[in-house]
C-alpha cells in the first residue's frame, strides 16, 4: 500500500543496501522531507525540527504555569506568615525566593516557601531540593549540619516510622558527622512559623544530650 500510493502522490523514495524501501514525503509545517519506513496517504509529516520546536515550546508553557502557580503560593505564604509576623522584614527573603520560581522541582508547597522566607529573614544559608543519594531533601542547612524536611500528613504506622528512620540514617551518614535529619510537619509551620529556627536549635541541643540517641523527631507546636 505505500509504494503504491508513493508513486501516485510522487512521494521521493529510495531503496537501502537491505533492500527497505524508505519514504520522504514533505512536513506539513515547514515542508521538509521527512524520513519515514511507511508512507500513509493523508497523513499529516512532521519533521524532527518542527516537532523538537513544539515540544520546547509546550515546555515553556507549562514552565510558565508552573511559575504562576507558585507565584500563588508565595502570595499565600506571605498572607499566612502576616498573621503572626511584621511582614516588611521580609522583603529581601521574599525577593529572593520570587527569583527562583522558575527553577525545575523548586517550591511544590506553600510550607516549603514559608519555611525558606523564615530561614532566609533569620540569615541562614539554604539549599533547597538537594539530592542525596536517591531521595531529595527538602532543606540543607550547611551551617547548622541539618537537612530539614517539611512533611505533610505524618503517618504513624511502624512500617512508615521504620522506612523514614532508615531514610534519615543514610542522609545524615551521607551528609557526614555531625549532621542531623529534622522533620517539621506542616501544621507546625502554618501555627507560627517564626518559632522554625528556635525549634532547630532546641531538637540539636536536645540531640547533643543523646548522641546515642538517632530518632527523628516531629517537635509539637512551635
Amino acid at each position: 500500500m505505500s509504494y503504491r500510493e508513493a508513486v501516485e502522490d510522487k512521494i521521493p523514495r529510495e531503496r537501502d543496501a537491505k533492500g527497505f524501501d524508505w519514504y520522504y514525503p514533505l512536513c506539513h509545517i515547514c515542508g521538509a522531507p521527512v524520513h519515514t519506513w511507511k508512507y500513509v496517504r493523508g497523513t499529516k509529516y512532521v519533521c524532527d525540527g518542527c516537532r523538537d520546536y513544539f515540544r520546547e515550546q509546550k515546555k515553556l508553557e507549562q514552565d510558565v504555569g508552573q511559575t504562576e502557580k507558585k507565584e500563588k503560593r508565595l502570595q499565600t505564604a506571605i498572607k499566612r506568615i502576616s498573621r503572626v509576623a511584621e511582614i516588611g522584614f521580609y522583603h529581601d527573603a521574599i525577593e529572593c525566593v520570587r527569583g527562583k520560581l522558575e527553577t525545575p522541582g523548586w517550591f511544590q508547597s506553600t510550607e516549603e516557601i514559608m519555611t525558606a522566607l523564615e530561614l532566609l529573614r533569620c540569615g541562614v544559608r539554604i539549599h533547597h531540593q538537594v539530592k542525596v543519594y536517591a531521595y531529595s531533601v527538602d532543606f540543607i542547612l550547611p551551617d547548622l549540619h541539618v537537612a530539614l524536611e517539611i512533611d505533610g500528613r505524618v503517618f504513624h504506622g511502624k512500617d512508615k516510622i521504620r522506612q523514614q528512620e532508615m531514610r534519615d540514617r543514610l542522609i545524615a551518614e551521607k551528609l557526614g558527622e555531625g549532621w542531623q535529619v529534622i522533620r517539621i510537619d506542616t501544621d507546625n509551620i502554618n501555627t507560627n512559623v517564626t518559632k522554625l529556627l528556635p525549634v532547630i536549635k532546641a531538637v540539636l541541643r536536645e540531640r547533643k544530650k543523646k548522641p546515642s540517641q538517632f530518632t527523628p523527631v516531629h517537635p509539637g507546636s512551635p
